[in-house]
């Protein structure tokens, strides 16, 4: 099975959200996961309002738990998809010349906002940046 990783900073508001749009436009032939590069807040869950905007589409994030990327073997993912530049600098620098593809949706405009400070409206305007990225994420994916 292909695998696929978002990253965001804390892996508790933006690479969840990703996770969960990019995997229902990869479907099951892959399998999406999620995780943060920074420690802090290691094992617990997602932000309440991202699990409360996710909701509000049909889609539980309770369960999620942050994980931390430098616990991660990184060579087991086939692309690695990251909120912005920086985050993606990062992950280039901890995979060093391994083979895998590194995409920045929305990268043109900054990536994927950060709704932290936004209160519940900057969430559901981070998923309506995320709906419109993730299809030419998934296609880039996805083409041999």
């Amino acid at each position: 099975m292909n695998k696929v990783l978002c990253v965001c900073v804390a892996n508790s508001s933006r690479s969840p959200m990703m996770q969960a749009v990019l995997q229902q436009h990869l479907g099951e032939a892959y399998q999406v996961e999620s995780a943060g590069l920074r420690k802090e807040g290691f094992g617990s869950g997602a932000n309440e309002r991202s699990i409360i905007c996710m909701k509000e589409r049909g889609i539980d994030l309770t369960g999620h738990r942050r994980r931390y990327v430098a616990d991660l073997d990184l060579n087991q993912y086939s692309s690695i998809v990251c909120v912005g530049t920086a985050e993606a600098e990062q992950v280039r620098a901890a995979i060093g010349d391994a083979r895998i593809t590194i995409l920045v949706p929305n990268g043109d405009s900054g990536g994927i906002p950060d709704p932290y400070e936004h209160g519940l409206q900057g969430y559901r305007d981070c998923l309506a940046v995320l709906d419109l990225a993730m299809p030419e994420i998934a296609q880039q994916i996805t083409s041999p």
